[in-house]
Order: C-alpha cells, then structure tokens, then sequence
C-alpha cells in the first residue's frame, strides 16, 4: 500500500544522538511534511485509536469518565481547563506507571539473580509481577488504580508499542540514513 516517495528525508546517522535541544528544526519539518503528504500520519492516527478501542483496559471510557467527575466535582469549569487537568493526570499515571514498571522489572532481576541460591516461591519479593505490572501497586497501564486510587490513566503499555511500530515503519518509509552524514543541517 504504501510506495517510497520521491524524495525521502535523508537523515544523517548523527540523528540517532539528537535531542529536542539538538534537533534540526529543517529536517523534522522535512519528516513531518512527508508523513502527512504521504498519508503516514493518518495511519498512525487511526491505528493508536484502533489500540486504544481494542485495548482491554478501555481508556477512552476511563478518560471520560474521569473528565465527567472533574466536571461534576467542580474541580473544574471551563474545557481549556478540563482539558490541562485530564493531560496533567495522564502524564502523572504515566510517569507512575512507569516508574512501578522499572521498580518491578528492577526487582525481577535481582529476584532472578538470586534464584539460583534461594526459591521465591511468591515471585518478585512477595509482589509477583505480571505483565510488568506489580500487585501490590495496584497495577499499571490499565488495571485498577492510578496514583491515587482512581482509575489508572496512562496509556497502555501495548497500545504504545503497536503505535510506536507503525510510527518506524511509516519513519522507515519517508526517511533514508544518508551513510556520509552530510544530510541534514
């Protein structure tokens, strides 16, 4: 379905060490324009909304049910405002979720490491952790509880994945690393 356009993107292989500090306005100017032109940035859309949707955790009915208390609560009264509080609890869950997932997978190697002298028989340190989310955190990405026992808002795990895997392909599409490294600004 998709064709290699006529002009990639050439991306020096120095790209691979940019930050936002370092980034070349130019060329992701020159990648953006090629993701839409080429009708990547649609795909990528609609399959993080198809993961979304899919996804058992059911987020979008989670977000608004979320928004609809902050509204009835009266903790907020306008939508710019709904909207900030609704980003800054996704980003909060996220960074929670995240940090449990490291806690875990941190722990799971030591447990694991340790394993060959000493049997745990209840997991990660009593916690048993599945699918990278520890019980005793109340889960992560999608299962009971968000940083303060409401549900948990961060985007799921697997619904990032399979973006971020269309994201390099379509990438992949509109780009070629340009093996001297003269491309690029």
């Amino acid at each position: 379905m998709s064709h290699p356009p006529a002009t990639p993107a050439k991306v020096p292989p120095s790209a691979a060490t940019y930050t936002p500090a370092t980034q070349d306005p130019d060329l992701r100017s020159q990648i953006n324009s090629l993701l839409l032109r080429e009708g990547h940035a649609t795909k990528i859309q609609e399959r993080f909304l198809h993961s979304l949707d899919a996804h058992s955790s059911n987020w979008p009915s989670a977000i608004q049910s979320h928004a609809l208390a902050l509204l009835r609560s009266g903790e907020v009264s306008t939508f710019p405002a709904l909207v900030r509080r609704v980003l800054e609890d996704v980003q909060r869950d996220t960074a929670t979720a995240a940090a449990t997932t490291t806690t875990t997978n941190n722990q799971a190697s030591s447990t694991n490491a340790n394993e060959s002298s000493t049997a745990n028989k209840d997991g990660v340190n009593g916690a048993a952790a599945v699918n990278g989310a520890s019980r005793t955190a109340g889960g992560v990405n999608g299962s009971a509880a968000g940083a303060d026992g409401t549900a948990n808002l961060a985007i799921p795990t697997a619904v990032v994945e399979a973006v971020l895997k269309v994201v390099r392909e379509s990438l992949e599409d509109v780009c070629e690393i340009d093996p001297d490294g003269s491309a690029g600004g």
